[in-house]
């Protein structure tokens, strides 16, 4: 399959990574919106747990064939400290939150660009 041929698992693993923080992103989104609704029990994304086991696989094509079934998974706490409604959302840990998966989106971004790059610079010196 010639989408394969560029599919590293390097590439793949970032891939799945933008894919984990745009999916946190949105439920830290949503945990802010309902930060005032009574009984409202806060999501989180599982994600990185996952893909360190999937990396520790052993064999490339093993890695390769767990990783094209990675997904992250939201989940829901039930364990953080509940406000007297119900509601669990911590608005400080949200905000705290968002900064650190924004982060974790621009270095992932900036990686998969390099990578971009280092396979632009290959196929260009090739034409010369």
């Amino acid at each position: 399959m010639a989408s394969d041929f560029f599919s590293d698992i390097t590439s793949t693993a970032l891939a799945k990574t933008l894919d984990a923080a745009a999916a946190r992103q949105k439920a830290i989104a949503n945990n802010i919106a309902n930060v005032e609704t009574p009984g409202y029990k806060r999501v989180y994304v599982s994600f990185e747990n996952e893909l360190r086991s999937v990396m520790e696989e052993g064999s490339a094509h093993a890695v390769r064939k767990a990783l094209k079934s990675l997904a992250p998974v939201r989940r829901t706490d039930l364990v953080s400290a509940e406000k007297p409604d119900g509601n669990n959302v911590n608005i400080d840990a949200e905000i705290a939150e968002l900064a650190r998966n924004t982060l974790k989106q621009k270095a992932v971004t900036v990686l998969m660009a390099g990578k971009s790059a280092m396979l632009r610079a290959a196929i260009t010196e090739g034409k010369r």
